[in-house]
């Protein structure tokens, strides 16, 4: 079952099967070559007993990201459009598919591999763990009414002209956060989105951005009338204005539902208690550590921390070589950079034997080497964690931070 990168020729089977798993329509246009920052990867039909010319047994798209790491940036797969043909299902394509997918992530440098689950199982046993979720808020558009005018901010209509503030600003305030999509590349255009996508930027006096929320307003057939894609401010009295000025909907909707970020700093400006989590939609997020020593070397170090610890990662669910996350490493920190040295094997004499270690099993490394999570999480969710009381401490102190949140969905 051999597994190929995909070119234009394949773009309109590729869309014939997405279609198929994931319902809609393959399009109109069959010559459509795939998005530029896609790697595409499938596996013919021909290729398996009783095939047929022109059908993909099974395909899948790589997503050249970048996601951040508290203060660092480091490449990320994202995978999407995951489809078995029903007559091919039940034969191990998946496996087979991800198990390339996964080795070509690794291959194309990417530290993680991160996708949005249909099936959770499938995926935690090629050695995914979820690491967060996606958060929606529907929040009284009465209450927002309420707050009070914050001194020296002004909202103003965002254009194709000031745009690229709105993505400075982004690349900003999320910069400390884990787990971001960093919104670079192909991927992300830097031209205004088409409506009904709107945006208001929030100003001081003297033109310095301070803020922005981005909407659409909807129908509001479920009893929401505007949906907040995004609200993020430089201070907890900028989201207020912020707020403030979705409440000036109320004259034609009464509820709008607002996607957050874990841990989002808006919940803290939120002037009463009855927002309410929308029952309807809860995306899962799930990451894979790819390359262990990579994942280690984008992460700045906090200020002041030095150390050193043995750190050993086992990787049981792909067969060995197919990613680099698996191995031994004497990790180094110390002036703001961490430095990973590769250790022979945990049997050799190598010089850190002395050291404090921690060993893990790839989910354990998967949900702490994205940040934001101790290795006490990793223990009370069952996940594979011997470690240390001294490298518990530091490699603890190394990941500290906001816990992983993501935003753009694929």
């Amino acid at each position: 079952m051999p597994v190929r990168e995909l070119t234009t020729s394949d773009a309109a089977a590729y869309r014939r099967l997405s279609a198929l798993a994931f319902g809609g329509s393959a399009g109109e246009d069959p010559g459509r070559p795939f998005s530029p920052g896609l790697i595409p990867l499938g596996i013919d039909s021909t290729s398996l007993p009783g095939g047929a010319e022109g059908v993909l047994a099974a395909g899948a798209q790589i997503r050249e990201d970048r996601v951040t790491l508290a203060g660092g940036t480091v490449a990320c797969g994202g995978i999407g459009g995951v489809a078995v043909h029903p007559a091919h299902r039940a034969g191990g394509l998946f496996r087979e598919l991800m198990t390339a997918v996964l080795a070509r992530c690794t291959h194309e440098g990417m530290a993680f591999s991160m996708l949005y689950p249909a099936n959770v199982a499938i995926y935690r046993a090629l050695g995914y763990q979820v690491v967060t979720e996606v958060g929606f808020l529907r929040v009284p558009l009465l209450d927002l009414q309420r707050l009070r005018p914050v001194p020296d901010r002004r909202t103003v209509p965002v254009t194709a002209g000031s745009f690229e503030r709105v993505r400075a600003l982004y690349r900003e305030l999320t910069a400390g956060d884990n787990g971001m999509l960093t919104r670079e590349g192909p991927l992300f255009g830097t031209e205004l989105p088409a409506e009904p996508w709107h945006a208001l930027l929030l100003e001081d006096g003297a033109g310095t951005a301070h803020g922005y929320v981005s909407f659409t307003r909807t129908g509001g057939d479920d009893g929401v009338g505007l949906e907040v894609h995004e609200l993020l401010g430089r201070s907890r009295e900028d989201r207020r204005e912020l707020l403030r000025s979705l409440g000036t909907w109320s004259t034609v909707t009464e509820t709008l539902r607002l996607r957050l970020r874990v841990e989002d700093p808006v919940l803290d400006a939120l002037p009463g208690g009855r927002a309410r989590h929308d029952p309807q939609v809860m995306p899962l997020v799930m990451v894979r550590v790819t390359d262990t020593a990579a994942a280690l070397t984008a992460r700045p170090a906090p200020a002041g921390l030095q150390g050193a610890l043995r750190l050993e990662v086992d990787d049981a669910a792909l067969p060995a070589g197919t990613t680099a996350a698996a191995g031994a490493w004497r990790v180094e920190i110390a002036d703001g950079a961490v430095r990973p040295v590769p250790l022979p094997d945990s049997g050799a004499t190598d010089g850190a034997q002395d050291l404090p270690a921690v060993r893990l099993d790839v989910h354990a490394a998967s949900l702490l080497l994205i940040g934001g999570r101790s290795l006490a999480d990793a223990e009370r969710l069952g996940l594979g964690v011997q470690a240390d009381p001294a490298a518990r401490t530091l490699l603890d102190a190394l990941l500290a931070g906001p816990r992983p949140a993501v935003m753009d969905q694929f």
